[in-house]
């Protein structure tokens, strides 16, 4: 996909007197333009980018760059103390209020020296600061989540290209239709459950019997039922209690919305959606006879996604240690009740742990290969192949296995739960 330069973006004209850099309006290629007549140079090849890249590696980055040697001239940095008078007599054209552009000069110049370099400047031109829409400022703070330091111009410009369109609608609609899902199986049962651990929808009254048995849902997943082959993905929409739904709502939504803002619906999509698949089979090969309920699979997926960017950025990724903390902690809790609920107290919740491994699978695998890498690295390559060929491995492993294994199979470990 073509994307429109940093030249394209912003533009600066430096003199005697005065610097000039935004990228919130189209008119500054006039003065970009006449820029780089006046103040041609060429940047070396070699010349390292923050977080140890050349430029070559991000093409925004690179046109940053660019941009910043016309900016400096024969110098490695641009002079700020005159920048407030020039900017103050382009604020029309820049439509940067006076306010705006005493944030923007005081943003520019983080250590204190009067000078900009290029750290810096690349810093400037990634801060929502450069942007007066507030719906664009507002998608960067998301993106920022799951970015690490030394992407955000890559992602910023991305975004600018796209405009944010799509909106991040399929984490939304997902979760709007698994809540929808519950509390209308919920209401429309004449018996009354818990609500904290009823799976609502699992199992309906058979109205056409006269002895009103208990009969399974068209959406869970029911192993010996695997011939209706929709249930590999509808269980998703089921949950074993309004604290099951409400973990999976807001992990997924904290991390999967941001996720979505910086990759689209294209990418997280068939990522959530294959993690769903890859959680029904795994569980059918390991437990066949425990039924499945829940998006924790999709959840996992987005959570190891998340995760293999932080580990692949360690060093320019901010909050790393919270980052892994709060996830490591959502994930300590929710095998922790699984375990609790097995094993102290002997409740079957229908709830099978293998979807949470294939998820997280899917999550770094598949993940690493279908996401889109904003910032690119030769050894990066090599491991997206790997990791896509390993992943597609495991897929249709467990593909023809399912097919293979019957339902009556004995299961990997033991267990108290079994289909009636």
């Amino acid at each position: 996909l073509a994307l429109p330069s940093m030249a394209d973006r912003g533009t600066g004209t430096r003199s005697s007197k005065s610097i000039v850099v935004d990228r919130s309006s189209e008119k500054m290629r006039l003065l970009l333009a006449q820029q780089q007549k006046s103040a041609p140079r060429s940047h070396p090849k070699s010349e390292p980018l923050s977080g140890g890249m050349v430029f070559g590696d991000g093409k925004h980055r690179a046109k940053a760059y660019e941009q910043f040697c016309l900016l400096a001239g024969d110098d490695d940095v641009i002079p700020v103390g005159e920048l407030n008078q020039k900017l103050k007599k382009q604020r029309t054209t820049l439509e940067m209020s006076p306010a705006q552009i005493e944030e923007f000069i005081k943003k520019a110049d983080k250590n204190g020296d009067a000078m900009i370099d290029f750290r810096e400047f690349e810093s400037l031109m990634a801060s929502p600061l450069a942007q007066s829409n507030r719906m664009q400022r507002a998608m960067r703070m998301l993106a920022d989540g799951v970015i690490a330091k030394n992407q955000k111009l890559e992602v910023h410009s991305y975004l600018d290209a796209y405009n944010c369109f799509p909106p991040p609608i399929f984490i939304l609609i997902a979760s709007i239709f698994q809540i929808l899902v519950f509390f209308g199986y919920y209401w429309s049962e004449e018996d009354s459950h818990d609500i904290m651990t009823h799976c609502a929808g699992c199992f309906l009254t058979n109205t056409t019997s006269t002895r009103r048995e208990r009969i399974p849902g068209p959406l869970m997943f029911i192993p010996r039922l695997r011939h209706e082959v929709w249930r590999f993905w509808t269980y998703q929409f089921l949950h074993a209690g309004i604290s099951h739904l409400a973990g999976n709502i807001i992990m997924q939504c904290l991390i999967g919305v941001p996720l979505e803002i910086v990759h689209k619906v294209w990418r997280i999509g068939p990522l959530y959606t294959m993690a769903v698949l890859s959680g029904a089979l795994l569980q059918y090969l390991l437990d066949p006879k425990v039924s499945l309920v829940g998006a924790s699979g999709g959840v996992y997926a987005l959570i190891t996604a998340h995760l293999a960017n932080v580990f692949l950025n360690w060093n320019e990724m901010p909050f790393r240690w919270v980052r892994i903390g709060i996830v490591g902690f959502y994930l300590c809790f929710d095998i922790g009740m699984v375990v609790y609920r097995r094993v102290f107290i002997g409740e079957c919740d229908s709830v099978s742990h293998a979807a949470h491994i294939a998820g997280g699978i899917t999550g770094f695998c598949f993940g690493i290969f279908i996401l889109h890498n904003m910032v690119k690295h030769k050894w990066e390559e090599i491991v997206r192949w790997i990791c896509v060929v390993a992943y597609a491995i495991f897929f249709v492993g467990m593909v023809v296995l399912t097919i293979v294994q019957e339902h009556t199979a004995k299961a990997a470990w033991e267990t108290s739960c079994s289909n009636k």
